[in-house]
């Protein structure tokens, strides 16, 4: 039978999500273990923090920030390709169309996952103005009201690019508009049913984005040591972001400032770029998906850190033997550093724009010859031989403090904000601007700042465009700058490009939703 999701939130856990039989729509399968009735848990100030901490935690998973919503911005780009050793990313990685009623759907999977979140934050804003509590003041309600619209931006955002096209780059005949836009709790069978919503305008939902990190920027407080949650520099980089992606330069630079006024100074330099990303909190975060415990870990099948290498510990500037033992490492770290897979590794195209050599990649005689003085190529070393065939594998989540599988994921850095500034800038027509931000990276990574009026116009834009593939390798951001441009996809493996006008860049919405929709909800092109 074919079945969709609908949000029943009376049960306000991961329970959330009820299936109901659209062929006989008086049979429903509840799992109600580990819930919550949400009139009980919204009661006081204790029940919107666990309520709060669940949507932190939705974003720890696998079709989240766990894994895909990062390792999808490399494979269906130009940085990454899949090496087979588990079978994982191998469809993703040479942009296979899949197929709409099987997830992950070889593209971006978090369709479902993310409307029940939205929805447990309708209810929990709609919950919190009632709250009697003499212990819960009207500041508190209103910095937890500004942290749930943060959230929700957050997750209509991570939607709307992925699933629609994005400002300014489009192609009109394939292009079906943005996501449902869904702003009130459903609490009833009967209110589920109803939830049939049709695809918002693109603009219309990112009118919604900016209205509430608007609210989330005047209700949050700032930033201090704990970028896991949300915070008014977090909602004002998340705010930069969205402009951007809008083409809104004017408020993109002004964002930007904004961020880099407050903790500009966080930005890491040669010196202590790399320790930044083994620290307990990478320095630069201003946004981060926090794993805090062993046991939130995704595991070796799913994390970022298996996904992405089968190293365990950074070896740079070690040698290895026949034997994967490493020379000059201290004797209490282990003489055969993996534990992953490293399914998803750096193409040759991104390995030279790091300035690396690298000779006989792909093999066991895997030898990087060279690397310049660019210290982010530090982040890319070659794999251990346990796992064949070798390859230069990405390191940045090794796992912090040496705990295999859990690391927190940097959502957003405060490099982003000059580069964002930079492209908003250029983009406007003010290209002194523009090159003062790009150099400031430039210089902060080890690499000499270009002669003012010798990079301009075109040339400038381009060099942007590459400083955000170097700063964000890895990081999830490659696919949607190329998107967002409007730019075909040169595919390094097979020698082929993917036109922008080729449907394959818009995932399915799960078709299971499309149908019991009666027609409202539109599925993307070709599936």
């Amino acid at each position: 039978m074919k079945k969709r999701y609908i949000y029943y939130i009376k049960v306000f856990t991961l329970a959330t999500v009820v299936t109901l039989s659209t062929a006989c729509k008086k049979t429903l399968e509840i799992a109600p273990q580990d819930s919550v009735s949400a009139d009980v848990a919204l009661t006081d100030r204790n029940g919107v923090e666990a309520a709060i901490v669940t949507l932190y935690a939705t974003l720890k998973g696998e079709n989240f920030y766990g894994n895909r919503l990062i390792g999808l911005g490399e494979a269906l780009a130009d940085n990454g390709r899949s090496t087979n050793k588990s079978g994982r990313y191998v469809s993703e990685s040479t942009n296979v169309r899949g197929t709409a009623n099987a997830s992950p759907y070889n593209h971006y999977s978090h369709w479902s996952g993310a409307y029940v979140a939205i929805n447990r934050i309708n209810l929990t804003l709609e919950t919190i103005p009632g709250i009697v509590d003499p212990t819960f003041t009207e500041a508190q309600k209103n910095a937890y009201i500004g942290e749930l619209k943060f959230l929700r931006a957050l997750y209509y955002f991570d939607l709307v690019r992925a699933y629609a096209y994005i400002p300014g780059a489009d192609v009109p005949i394939q292009n079906r508009g943005g996501v449902p836009l869904i702003l009130k709790s459903t609490t009833t069978i009967e209110g589920a049913l109803t939830l049939n919503e049709p695809r918002a305008p693109i603009t219309a939902v990112y009118d919604q984005i900016y209205t509430d990190l608007d609210d989330a920027v005047a209700k949050l407080g700032n930033i201090t040591t704990n970028p896991s949650r949300a915070t008014k520099q977090g909602a004002q980089a998340l705010y930069s972001r969205v402009a951007l992606y809008r083409k809104d330069w004017t408020k993109t630079v002004s964002l930007s400032s904004d961020v880099i006024t407050s903790i500009g100074g966080r930005l890491l330099n040669p010196g202590n770029y790399v320790a930044g990303f083994t620290a307990a909190v990478n320095p630069e975060s201003v946004f981060e998906v926090a794993f805090v415990q062993p046991g939130e870990t995704l595991g070796v099948n799913v994390s970022l850190q298996t996904l992405f290498t089968g190293l365990t510990a950074r070896v740079t500037g070690k040698s290895r033997d026949s034997s994967d033992n490493y020379t000059g490492r201290p004797a209490s770290l282990p003489k055969k550093p993996f534990a992953g897979f490293g399914d998803l590794v750096p193409t040759s195209t991104l390995l030279s724009a790091l300035g690396m050599t690298v000779t006989n990649n792909g093999s066991n005689a895997v030898v990087i010859t060279a690397r310049s003085t660019d210290v982010r190529n530090e982040m890319f070393e070659v794999g251990p031989s346990s796992r064949t065939p070798v390859y230069v594998e990405c390191t940045k989540f090794l796992g912090r403090s040496a705990t295999v599988n859990v690391d927190n994921v940097p959502v957003i850095r405060v490099a982003e904000m000059y580069l964002n500034r930079a492209e908003a800038y250029q983009r406007s027509g003010n290209d002194v601007l523009a090159l003062a931000d790009v150099n400031t990276i430039r210089v902060a990574r080890g690499l000499p700042a270009l002669v003012a009026g010798t990079v301009t116009g075109t040339a400038l834009f381009n060099e942007i465009l590459a400083q955000r593939r170097l700063e964000f390798a890895f990081e999830g951001q490659r696919f949607f700058d190329l998107k967002r441009n409007g730019l075909d996809i040169v595919k390094p493996v097979s020698n082929t490009t993917l036109a922008f006008d080729n449907s394959v860049l818009l995932p399915p919405i799960p078709q299971a939703d499309v149908d019991a929709s009666q027609g409202k909800l539109l599925q993307n092109p070709g599936y």
